[in-house]
């Protein structure tokens, strides 16, 4: 039986890994990603410490500033911590109101997908806390002073603190603008999620160190096998391969999921199967498969952190926006498919398609499905070519970046995909553009790009593909 004895050991190619397979899911920090709140109650909370600290120990906290702790009255303490707390609410709503106004603009013009960009840039995490910290010092700290009998001047160490708080916040009001102004150019915009997507492909490839080589035939599902169920609904945003593996290691199992990461799965469907290679209880047996299903992280929504597919759709959904008739952005559409053609040329040189796991015998126990390069090259394409391939200067664009990912490819099977891509472009626009005067120009320059592979140089754009 495949995958139990003969696929199990493979090839005497396959070496066990010499050092461990680290994990690629960290508990903590996958909690705290997608925990928005934590970072504002954080800052509250040490806003609220700062507040009491520096009101009811003065002393030692006038030493650590050096002398230049204000010399006041709790009264004009109180006057001037509600002054910075009335500026630093100010600046805020400044801040909110400009972000929220980029993110609709960017959410209607480009694509809703983008609202995640926002959600973990630095003006969730670190601006906005800033602001919450001033505002709950000044708020504790002019309550603490309630509390402070008599008209004598001292140092107010609080003083100097709110005053330090609230320069950090006008630098903060500063950032943010600035770089909310700049995600404003769509340049930006789609440099920024190309980025992100190679970002999270190259920590995918760092982990496929420790894969062995995939056979030339993924072994067929046996009729023992048990099935592999979704424990609810949602999108798969990760696999837990160090879990994965160490439980079928240890039970004496083979793994199988079927499905790709960023796929959506209904509770109690199929995501896989499972093999096993000895003689089990049937208890033992649903314990294994349940603890299987919580290796594969589900979540309400699709994640960047292991969904290099997803920064691809985005810039798709970028694209399509700018083709549809309601906007009809020509320049948005070709920006996008360079990025796209950056992304796709740096994917190709990667290790891409489904993964093998094997214990430290060599023994081949999970097998992953992943996308391959002709996944990435349809996805890329093909809605993009349903709906521009009567604009040459848009079948252009999508020509080069079959032409170079064709000849950046590592493998034959990768350029045959290019190939197959490249063809099927002119092929749609021949359809769309009968009798049009730009069809020859077009056949001729695929022809032109196909040559070129041979020769490491690509042709040049045409004038008004600018």
């Amino acid at each position: 039986m495949m995958g139990t004895q003969a696929q199990a050991r493979m090839d005497a190619g396959l070496a066990a890994p010499r050092r461990s397979r680290p994990s690629k899911v960290h508990p903590v920090r996958w909690w705290v990603r997608r925990r928005l709140w934590l970072y504002p109650v954080l800052a509250a909370l040490a806003g609220a410490y700062l507040g009491i600290l520096f009101v009811e120990f003065p002393s030692p906290m006038a030493r650590v500033l050096r002398g230049v702790a204000w010399q006041a009255t709790a009264a004009e303490a109180r006057n001037m911590l509600s002054t910075v707390l009335g500026i630093t609410l100010t600046s805020l709503s400044i801040v909110l109101s400009l972000s929220m106004l980029v993110v609709q603009n960017a959410a209607g013009q480009y694509s809703p997908r983008l609202l995640r960009l926002f959600l973990h840039s630095a003006g969730i995490r670190v601006v906005i806390p800033v602001f919450v910290a001033t505002s709950v010092f000044c708020l504790v700290a002019a309550h603490e002073f309630g509390f402070v009998s008599g008209a004598e001047r001292a140092p107010r160490p609080a003083l100097s603190m709110a005053l330090l708080l609230l320069i950090a916040c006008e630098g903060a009001l500063v950032f943010q603008v600035l770089h909310t102004l700049q995600l404003m150019r769509v340049e930006k915009l789609v440099r920024w999620i190309r980025r992100e997507a190679l970002r999270v492909a190259r920590t995918q490839e760092r982990f496929r160190r420790w894969d062995a080589d995939m056979p030339a035939m993924v072994p067929a599902r046996p009729g023992g096998a048990r099935p592999l169920l979704a424990p609810k609904n949602g999108f798969i945003v990760a696999v837990d391969e160090r879990a994965l593996l160490a439980a079928a290691t240890a039970r004496g199992l083979v793994v199988h999921v079927s499905h790709a990461i960023g796929e959506p799965v209904i509770q109690g469907a199929e995501v896989g199967w499972v093999e096993a290679t000895g003689r089990t209880s049937p208890a033992s047996r649903a314990a294994s498969e349940s603890h299987l299903a919580r290796a594969i992280l589900l979540d309400r929504w699709r994640d960047e952190d292991a969904d290099v597919a997803l920064g691809v759709r985005q810039l798709v959904d970028v694209a399509l926006k700018a083709l549809s008739p309601g906007i009809n952005d020509l320049y948005t559409a070709v920006e996008v498919m360079d990025q796209l053609t950056f992304l796709l040329c740096e994917l190709s040189r990667m290790h891409l398609g489904p993964r093998v796991l094997v214990d430290e015998t060599g023994s081949a126990r999970v097998f992953l499905h992943a996308l391959a390069l002709r996944d990435y090259l349809e996805l890329t394409t093909d809605q993009i070519l349903r709906y521009g391939s009567n604009e040459p200067t848009v079948v252009l664009r999508l020509l080069r970046l079959a032409g170079a990912v064709g000849q950046r490819a590592r493998t034959a099977e990768d350029r045959q995909a290019a190939r197959e891509t490249l063809h099927r472009v002119l092929a749609e626009a021949e359809r769309a553009q009968a009798g049009s005067p730009w069809i020859e120009p077009l056949r001729r320059h695929a022809e032109t790009l196909e040559r070129a592979w041979a020769d490491r140089w690509l042709p040049p754009l045409p004038a008004h593909a600018f």
